[in-house]
């Protein structure tokens, strides 16, 4: 069958379709500077880290927020298939909450966290070169390494995303990867706090650095406290090159936050209790134990060996009264916690009757 022949059509802009293809190709455009106000992110919800690299979904234009929404995998592997918008973006927010969380990281630790199933940093490094390009995070670099952290600005935007709470005098990691001493300190308690996410002991995020409690003498800093997988505390100490008697006054600090007075005016159903119970125990839990402090030995330059102050430090605790009683003390070192992990019998308990047996975490002795 014979058909009229098609009028011409006269040529038309581009259909909307080819429109979209040629933005994907092009990309979006980046984010805007960090000093603008970012935009926060739905409150509760977690970033979900995409465990490879397949690009997440651009941007929409006028969101400034430096985290971005990826934790719909499966509509991104629905899709078809379009470039990054700048390579890292998929996992950015989750590395700019980490550092922030962290006050400082490198690579290879923030990959243990994120990434492990990859094989090496690269995509971790793009993200941070991402967040450095829009002012987010900085670095430092020492004897071949470099070390990261968040930028004022950065900081800013994690806390706008409603999955970090900004303290009142928290500040950047900046001092921190500048001098030696502090530097290897938290580079000591992030290899903890990747030690205890691959034994699934914690999740980094359960991670609060430098809090202070409140005690008769004066404010007490653990270097961290953790919330464990089964629900209770424990309070994080880093050794590198503190004296001995430094670290048996640090254990008398603890004693007086146990037997700090109550705090608060309670309610009709309880009396107040002290600062550590309303903290670190269940309101309606019967089960009242005091976290256990867990102090790791970390080398450190011209000191002994970190086996050979932890054994040190167990002699001395042997005649501080509280430890055993009023308060749980086990120690371990960084090699033999990143080795085992924390769920295994790492953990040497110091106190009059203490051995030199090692036990896991979850069979360390509870006091009340």
């Amino acid at each position: 069958m014979t058909t009229a022949p098609t009028p011409p059509v006269p040529p038309t802009a581009p259909t909307e379709p080819a429109q979209e293809s040629a933005a994907a190709a092009v990309g979006p455009a980046a984010s805007p500077a960090a000093g603008r106000t970012p935009s926060p992110a739905a409150p509760g919800r977690r970033l979900t880290v995409v465990a490879d690299q397949t690009p997440c979904r651009a941007v929409p234009a006028g969101c400034n927020s430096a985290i971005s929404s990826i934790n719909n995998n499966q509509e991104i592997a629905s899709r078809p298939h379009k470039a990054a918008a700048r390579a890292g973006a998929d996992i950015r927010g989750e590395v700019l909450l980490a550092l922030a969380q962290l006050r400082l990281a490198k690579p290879v630790q923030l990959k243990a966290l994120l990434l492990p199933h990859q094989q090496g940093t690269d995509h971790v490094r793009r993200a941070l070169r991402n967040l450095h390009t829009d002012g987010l995070a900085a670095r430092a670099h020492r004897a071949q390494q470099s070390y990261w952290y968040c930028t004022p600005a950065g900081l800013a935007e994690a806390a706008a995303s409603g999955e970090f709470p900004l303290r009142s005098g928290r500040t950047t990691g900046r001092r921190v990867a500048a001098k030696t001493g502090l530097r290897e300190h938290g580079l000591a308690l992030v290899d903890s706090v990747v030690a205890f996410h691959r034994a699934g002991a914690a999740d980094h995020t359960d991670w609060r650095l430098e809090v202070a409690h409140p005690t008769p003498a004066g404010s007490l800093v653990p270097d961290a406290v953790v919330l464990l997988w089964n629900g209770q505390s424990a309070f994080i100490e880093i050794d590198r090159t503190m004296s001995y008697a430094l670290l048996i006054a640090k254990l008398e600090r603890y004693d007086a936050y146990r037997n700090a007075p109550a705090t608060g005016r309670g309610n009709a159903a309880r009396p107040p209790r002290p600062h550590w119970q309303e903290t670190y125990s269940a309101p309606y839990s019967a089960e009242r134990c005091f976290p256990p402090l867990l102090f790791v030995f970390a080398p450190a330059p011209r000191r002994a060996a970190p086996a050979t102050r932890e054994a040190a430090f167990h002699q001395r605790a042997q005649h501080a009264p509280s430890v055993g009683y009023r308060i749980t003390v086990a120690t371990t070192t960084l090699a033999r916690l990143t080795q085992h992990g924390p769920k295994q019998p790492v953990w040497r308990v110091a106190g009059r009757h203490a051995t030199e047996d090692r036990s896991p975490l979850s069979a360390l002795p509870k006091a009340r």
